[in-house]
């Protein structure tokens, strides 16, 4: 299979016609219909039924046009980006984060990539689950750093499993004197979320379904103003975190958050936008994962 027959096959699904699709790409019907054909015969299976002005796709042609597309516009973006390191133009990544992630894993990282790259210009982004997952649509930033979060089928992103992170608890100072706390427990004082009010619900929800969660809610706008919180004893903060946390903060303990005497633990993964891959995205996972394994 050439690419530029996957090129016009693309092009006469999409435009339900060959004489628009040959028209688009500068050559003649017969031409497009000749290239068709011998993909269909490299392929050993027929991918449209031609009907006497029209035709419909086969299941493989169904098959080959969805995830075509998609290839397509992969390699436009491998050739835009080539080109673009090739003329040394400006080097960028823009990162985002969950905003109850707490870990030197992340910033070790970060560390490292800004210096195998000097001249990178480095963005970090946090936000709730929702508000990363629009980012990385929009285009916004080029990876995102998340735990699982159920999301709808809209988004044409690739994932990369990470590894699991231990749920914990920053609690007010004398708040318990045990080092682990059951999640039940924790109802005498609000959980605090990290989100805009137009996530709240959806943070709510997840937080109910995915920890189990049965007490009430407060929201901030940001990590600074759940830590002032916590220290004055208005609520209790969920942070995560791969072996170890960034350091202490006065006025509040950190405790391990159990669920029937087990440790919960949430899986994080790495996601990108894959109709718009970044080069410097790939060695950020690389080296993260490094960092990991010499935790």
């Amino acid at each position: 299979m050439l690419l530029k027959q996957l090129e016009y096959f693309v092009s006469v699904v999409e435009h339900n016609s060959f004489t628009q699709a040959a028209y688009e790409n500068y050559v003649s019907q017969s031409a497009i219909s000749q290239q068709i054909k011998s993909l269909e015969a490299s392929l050993g299976v027929p991918l449209m039924v031609r009907e006497k002005r029209s035709f419909h796709l086969t299941p493989a042609g169904e098959y080959l046009y969805r995830n075509g597309k998609h290839m397509m516009l992969r390699i436009k973006n491998l050739q835009e980006e080539t080109a673009r390191i090739g003329k040394n133009e400006r080097k960028y990544l823009r990162i985002g984060y969950l905003n109850r992630y707490s870990g030197i894993a992340l910033q070790q990282a970060l560390m490292r990539t800004t210096k195998r790259y000097r001249d990178l210009d480095v963005r970090m982004y946090s936000g709730s689950h929702s508000e990363l997952y629009q980012m990385l649509d929009d285009n916004l930033v080029d990876i995102i750093f998340n735990d699982y979060w159920q999301m709808t089928n809209d988004y044409d992103f690739n994932s990369y499993a990470i590894s699991t992170a231990t749920v914990i608890a920053e609690v007010p100072k004398g708040y318990t004197t045990e080092g682990a706390v059951e999640l039940k427990e924790l109802l005498d004082l609000p959980l605090i979320l990290v989100c805009d009010e137009d996530q709240r619900l959806d943070e709510e929800n997840n937080y109910r379904k995915s920890l189990g969660f049965a007490g009430s809610f407060i929201h901030v706008k940001n990590l600074e103003e759940a830590r002032f919180l916590v220290a004055a004893g208005q609520g209790i903060l969920l942070v995560d975190r791969f072996k170890y946390l960034v350091d202490s903060i006065p006025g509040i303990e950190r405790k391990c958050i159990l669920s029937y005497g087990k440790p919960i633990e949430r899986d994080y993964y790495f996601y990108v936008n894959a109709q718009n891959l970044n080069t410097y995205a790939e060695a950020f996972k690389d080296i993260f994962l490094q960092v990991l394994d010499e935790f």
